[in-house]
């Protein structure tokens, strides 16, 4: 048997060390403080009662009845559809068993539009507290005056959008889809606010594209939105941004060639 052949001048082969494994990103506190939900709950409080006090009984005019009709059986209403809206507005006349229908599918929208309001005075609050850290001047400023300004900036935004002429007639006299949107790109809004805060944790992206789609099913004008939803996007991740940008580029290119 032969003997192994002395390796004469030549050294032994060295492994590579293991690439270090990269460092998991550091736990972000909570964007949303207790202050700001608060805020949220005090909006969609005061809106939804100021909303149920003044609902019309029943029918109204314009689209309300066939509207109406379409969400007592859960159809489809007139082109193109408006599939979200026809699926949430038939539960409320499920989950309401009193009333007329066209009262019951009020409530729902009144719910919705609440919500809008209340999330408009979430981001608002919240917003307002970080433009006053990024000031150099106000950084010193004691946090319960810089709260207490979030708070009444939150509920004074939530509420004008609510006691709005347009929203409240929309939200409680005539069955449209026209303000029904609000609250999902609402949603859209606060989930790019909260990725924009930790672009590591991309489901907040997903979240917000999912409703975005919502908003595309409720009414097809939502589309223009995208646009300001990239410039977000590319803002916070240029990357992913540029990404982002391809479909519309492309749509717009085959839609004026």
């Amino acid at each position: 048997m032969e003997k192994p052949k002395p390796n004469k001048g030549k050294s032994p082969a060295v492994k590579p060390a293991p690439a270090a494994p990269a460092p998991a990103p550091a736990k972000l506190p909570p964007l949303f403080r207790g202050i700001d939900w608060l805020v949220l709950i005090v909006c969609f409080a005061v809106m939804w009662t100021a909303y149920l006090l003044t609902l019309a009984p029943d029918l109204t005019l314009e689209d309300s009845g066939e509207l109406c009709t379409a969400s007592f059986y859960a159809g489809i209403p007139h082109p193109p559809g408006y599939p979200f809206w026809a699926i949430y507005s038939w539960l409320w006349t499920v989950i309401v068993p009193f009333g007329s229908v066209a009262w019951r599918v009020e409530v729902g929208e009144s719910f919705a539009a609440a919500m809008a309001c209340g999330l408009v005075g979430l981001m608002v609050s919240r917003g307002g507290s970080m433009l006053i850290e990024g000031i150099a001047e106000l950084k010193e400023m004691n946090r319960k005056w810089e709260g207490a300004i979030c708070v009444v900036c939150g509920i004074t935004a939530g509420l004008m959008l609510g006691f709005d002429n347009f929203m409240w007639k929309e939200s409680v006299v005539i069955n449209r889809i026209s303000v029904f949107d609000v609250p999902w790109l609402m949603v859209v809004a606060a989930c790019l606010m909260r990725w924009i805060y930790g672009p590591h944790q991309k489901r907040y992206l997903y979240i917000a594209m999912f409703f975005f789609g919502v908003c595309a099913t409720i009414h097809q004008t939502m589309l223009c939105a995208a646009m300001g939803i990239e410039v977000a996007i590319a803002a916070a991740h240029p990357k992913l941004g540029r990404t982002f940008f391809w479909p519309t580029a492309s749509f717009t290119f085959a839609f004026c060639y």
